[in-house]
């Protein structure tokens, strides 16, 4: 019996119901689930019951009372994984992504020469994930002191890039972000920028469509309204069309403001975070930083108060991004030029960097041409 079939006969014993479609293997990326028939907007495709999930409720008291309640759920969960020394979720482990999965894929894991290339906003949130591990892993290391940083890690991975929100009356302590579930089968379904509905009841988990599917097509959910810099970082890919993509300018236009134009929006709550994407012309704290730099003092402040809607002074502003865009072109081309001659770390983290400086390329070249029009 292969890995997917005795994970379905598994499920199938703990309730799980499949309407319509099926996990498959999805060539050079891993496992997926397609629909085996059509399938029409509202069909409920998949229920899960509550029984069948790995959760707050399931893991077993010798595990949570070693640990301090000051532990995410996240942390609860990851250690529960790695210490699970039972049968009882053989079949589910077998499809799970294995650690050589996470180390081509997710950044956390590539070595700090690659890391230091990834855009800001994928950094900036490597940063973050660092800082939350490191201290999920003292906690747990403290508490059970032959626990493998690696295996932690592992399982840690697991719960961030596997879990489903769920939210019960003993997970109030735990913030909105905390309230976390594995989920079998429902995990095997993969991420695009619209999908299935996911909604829960204190019963089970259930999965809706929410468009028409022919058979043999993909079938997916969405993770939320996620640019390709998150999701590389939290999940290990990025996706080749995605609405909710965006570029980050901050680090082509900050350099460029002094003391006193960084005290001004700052205290005007505009400092940083200049995004572009692929409709607009960045975004409004965008426009707010450019018109600081090319307007007079006066016609900022009516811009930023509302009582200016910018457009005499778009032409000016237009310029201005094409400029910093061009040079933005420059820093991205040289660091293409550096992962690829980089002799660091494995071929597939290098082509999944270079893809995503890609994608941001394009961005940028098409935004440049929208605005020189």
């Amino acid at each position: 019996m292969g890995a997917l079939q005795g994970l379905l006969c598994w499920a199938k014993e703990k309730g799980v119901e499949l309407n319509g479609i099926n996990p498959q293997r999805m060539p050079g990326r891993g496992l997926g689930v397609v629909a085996i028939r059509r399938l029409k907007a509202g069909d409920v495709i998949l229920t899960v019951p509550t029984e069948a999930l790995r959760s707050l409720d399931t893991i077993p008291k010798s595990i949570s009372r070693k640990l301090p309640r000051n532990i995410s759920l996240h942390g609860l969960l990851a250690a529960n994984l790695t210490l699970d020394n039972t049968t009882k979720f053989t079949f589910w482990n077998a499809v799970l992504p294995t650690w050589a999965d996470f180390e081509a894929s997710t950044p956390f894991m590539w070595p700090r020469e690659l890391q230091d290339l990834l855009p800001k906003p994928a950094k900036d949130l490597l940063m973050k994930q660092q800082i939350k591990f490191q201290r999920e892993w003292g906690i747990a290391a403290e508490s059970f002191i032959d626990m493998r940083r690696e295996e932690y890690l592992y399982s840690w991975f697991i719960v961030n890039t596997r879990t489903f929100y769920y939210e019960t009356p003993k997970m109030e302590k735990f913030p909105h972000n905390d309230k976390l579930a594995l989920l079998p089968v429902a995990d095997l379904l993969n991420h695009a920028d619209s999908g299935c509905q996911v909604s829960f009841s204190p019963e089970s988990f259930t999965i809706t469509a929410d468009r028409a599917y022919s058979a043999g097509e993909e079938v997916h959910i969405c993770y939320g309204g996620h640019s390709n810099d998150f999701l590389l970082t939290e999940y290990g890919f990025v996706l080749a069309k995605n609405r909710w993509d965006e570029v980050c300018l901050d680090d082509v236009i900050l350099p460029d403001l002094n003391m006193t134009q960084k005290a001004e929006l700052e205290e005007r709550g505009f400092l940083g975070k200049y995004m572009l994407d692929d409709e607009t012309a960045g975004c409004h704290r965008t426009q707010v930083v450019l018109r600081l730099l090319c307007c007079t003092p006066r016609k900022w402040r009516s811009f930023v108060d509302a009582a200016d809607d910018g457009e005499a002074s778009q032409g000016e502003v237009d310029a201005l991004l094409v400029q910093f865009l061009d040079r933005f072109l420059e820093t991205i081309r040289t660091t293409l030029g550096d992962i690829r001659t980089l002799n660091i770390g494995k071929d597939t983290q290098r082509k999944l960097l270079a893809q995503r400086w890609k994608q941001i390329e394009t961005m940028i070249m098409q935004t440049i041409k929208r605005l020189k029009i």
